[in-house]
């Protein structure tokens, strides 16, 4: 029942340098959102890999974070535990004296795997006090660890319903295409922990296996999700990427009413709506959120629409760019590269796409007011010394593959020599970090 630790972490490692350094964990901060996510790289992927190979519960990297929050599921919970069983509360008893808290609860049913620990109808004793009403149901999971000690995690309450949603459920590793067919029958379920833990599972699906999987839904049923006050907003944003990929002209006019709408509140689902809009629209639509969002930052501030409105368009590139020449996307966020919430997550995306027009604008702001920031120099050295990197691509002359030196490369060796004598220390220790972090992924890449 509990995957491959090894696997999983070597798999976490390359998605994670894949999707631009970006790196999460239960209750762990995604540094997406964060402008000195790829400065922090090392510590966040170090992080992830160590809390894998501990066999802690661990939400995917390759999540669909434009859809929402990653969250750990029950097809998580249970497939990464050595033991998981349905349960009905008994009692609780607080610490008292030398006697420590516990609390007692009778096992309804197991899961495949679970039996030769513990059987239906047996009554098991958690340590520490798990507070509850008599015959109250709880998911209970555990790790076995060395010498069959059981170690149990926190109680989850559950109903009879959402036990039998999640026990039907497919493998978590089977094919995405079969997992989001499952949970797309229950996306608005009556039982509210259903319909939350399939929202959960839409949002931890990669965005291309969404694209596909959302012509099988159809648009008819997400426009009705969308219009109906009963929908949370917090599920809205993975509505609107859904109808993105399957809705028609007309979902094209309603969306950008709302991405043009002015408002003082924050906006929940505003990333996922201006992806969905940007995927029926194309450039004409990137025009729209550039005039909206974009070209006047300070008014899209309060709000964090300028920082929803940028994670849209990365998003864009990464996953489900339809029609959007990467010239028009890297023109969008280049001028927010002084911006001093955002300047550094458009360097460090810039990078990734390998836009070099900034070198000789980046070198002459280097250490500048607004520039002067330890995280922001590093930012940039990283930003040069990639750049230095990008040496070659290949070309095909007369039938022969010929290797051409890119014409950026010598502004860029340039660009970091002089920035080797203006901050020696800094600019050598972010080139070796960049160095050491290519060769692992190269490394991770190869297995």
């Amino acid at each position: 029942m509990r995957c491959d630790l090894q696997a999983t972490a070597n798999r976490a490692f390359r998605i994670v340098w894949d999707r631009g350094h970006t790196a999460r964990h239960v209750g762990f901060e995604n540094p997406v959102a964060s402008a000195a996510t790829w400065n922090a790289w090392p510590r966040f992927a170090g992080v992830a890999l160590l809390l894998v190979t501990l066999g802690c519960m661990v939400v995917p990297t390759w999540a669909c974070e434009i859809c929402g929050q990653p969250t750990l599921t029950l097809a998580d919970r249970i497939g990464q535990a050595d033991v998981a069983l349905l349960a009905r509360w008994v009692s609780a008893r607080a610490e008292k004296g030398n006697q420590g808290a516990v609390s007692v609860f009778e096992v309804v049913d197991v899961v495949e795997g679970s039996a030769d620990v513990v059987q239906a109808g047996k009554t098991i004793s958690l340590p520490g006090f798990h507070g509850g009403e008599k015959g109250a149901l709880r998911l209970l999971t555990a790790a076995v660890e060395e010498g069959q000690k059981i170690r149990w995690g926190e109680p989850l309450e559950i109903t009879e319903a959402c036990w039998k949603y999640a026990i039907e459920a497919p493998d978590p590793e089977a094919e995405w295409a079969e997992r989001l067919l499952y949970y797309f029958q229950f996306l608005e379920h009556a039982d509210v922990l259903i319909a939350n833990d399939a929202h959960a599972e839409i949002v931890n699906a990669p965005t291309d296996d969404i694209a596909r999987a959302a012509a099988e839904l159809g648009p008819d049923r997400i426009r009705r999700w969308l219009e109906s006050p009963r929908t949370p907003a917090v599920r809205k944003g993975a509505y609107w990427v859904l109808l993105g990929f399957c809705g028609d002209d007309g979902d094209a006019e309603r969306l950008e009413e709302r991405v043009q709408a002015e408002s003082k509140n924050l906006r929940l689902g505003l990333q996922g709506l201006i992806f969905g809009y940007l995927q029926l629209t194309g450039e004409r639509g990137l025009s729209v959120v550039v005039d909206r969002y974009l070209a006047k930052p300070t008014d899209a501030d309060a709000t964090n629409e300028l920082g929803d409105a940028l994670k849209a368009v990365i998003w864009c590139q990464n996953n489900g760019n339809r029609g959007i020449p990467d010239q028009s996307l890297q023109s969008a966020l280049r001028p927010l590269y002084v911006h001093p919430a955002h300047g550094e997550l458009v360097i460090t995306t810039l990078a990734r796409w390998k836009d070099w027009s900034l070198l000789e604008e980046l070198v002459e702001k280097y250490g500048t007011t607004g520039f002067e920031a330890a995280s922001t120099r590093r930012c940039i050295a990283r930003y040069v010394a990639a750049a230095t990197l990008d040496r070659v691509e290949t070309q095909v002359r007369g039938g022969q593959k010929t290797e051409v030196v890119l014409p950026h490369v010598a502004t860029a060796e340039r660009c970091l020599d002089q920035l080797k004598q203006r901050d020696p220390k800094l600019v050598e220790a972010a080139i070796k970090a960049l160095q050491a972090e290519a060769a692992e992924a190269a490394d991770a890449a190869k297995e």
